[in-house]
């Protein structure tokens, strides 16, 4: 299925006919993880997000009794333009859906964070195509905990050609909103990642020889968080379906 704008695909993630991750149905735009809680929580999780912009590059929030956000998305509507949610209920996932029409209520906010997958569409059109990945394993790093909110820092992994990795690192780190750089390369056992060659799900991988890994912040990280943090209701992006904006990434180069 060919898309020839961000807003088709996320109205095939609405009428549920998307059969793909967003970010790979039209690559080179701004992709964001989505969190959804009662306001109640709002403030909280917002100052953790700040204290933590590695993991968790905040990029706009959408208030109470709202579900658009023109600044990054034509006619969105937060509740049905992701590929997949989860329903999570004092810490539990519940649920996986389609959309959360039945789920969200007025007094949610909702918090849009940068996804490295934004770049993932650079980095093969300039020649840097990832050996292996992206895939999310979960570090012994601790995040900056704030009130209720705190715990360890999950990384996307990706691994590259040992010739190119030093161009990777340096261009990555031009989008912060993205999380920019890596946090390291081939340091599983300084993040206290315990198994190298398991993922977060707890399916085995293998690194082609002669590549390096690399380990990004990810924007799962604040979805973990509020999972840990059991509240009530969270709705939250599934991992792996990050929403699609209308910004080209490109846009979003910083010197």
């Amino acid at each position: 299925m060919g898309f020839s704008s961000p807003l088709e695909v996320r109205f095939a993630c609405r009428e549920n006919r998307l059969d793909s991750f967003a970010s790979r149905a039209l690559p080179g735009y701004l992709c964001v993880n989505v969190v959804m809680m009662d306001r109640e929580y709002a403030d909280e999780f917002e100052d953790f997000c700040r204290a933590n912009p590695k993991p968790c590059p905040l990029l706009a929030v959408i208030p109470p009794g709202r579900t658009d956000c023109p600044e990054l998305a034509e006619q969105l509507d937060i509740r049905t333009d992701l590929g997949s949610y989860d329903i999570m209920v004092e810490g539990e996932v519940v649920e996986k859906t389609k959309d959360v029409v039945r789920y969200h209520k007025d007094q949610m906010v909702a918090f849009l964070i940068g996804s490295s997958v934004s770049f993932d569409g650079l980095l093969v059109e300039m020649g840097y195509k990832p050996s292996f990945g992206p895939t999310i394993q979960l570090t012994d790093v601790d995040c900056v905990s704030v009130g209720r909110f705190g715990g360890k820092m999950a990384v996307t992994i990706r691994s590259f050609r040992k010739e190119t990795t030093e161009k990777v690192w340096s261009y990555t780190g031009h989008f912060p909103q993205c999380h920019g750089e890596p946090v390291g390369k081939n340091n599983w056992q300084e993040l206290g990642i315990k198994d190298p060659d398991t993922n977060i799900q707890g399916q085995m991988f293998e690194i082609p020889e002669g590549t390096d890994r690399l380990y990004w912040a990810c924007g799962v990280t604040p979805s973990l968080v509020a999972q840990q943090a059991k509240l009530p209701l969270v709705l939250s992006y599934t991992p792996g379906h990050a929403m699609i904006t209308d910004l080209p990434t490109e846009s979003l180069y910083q010197e």
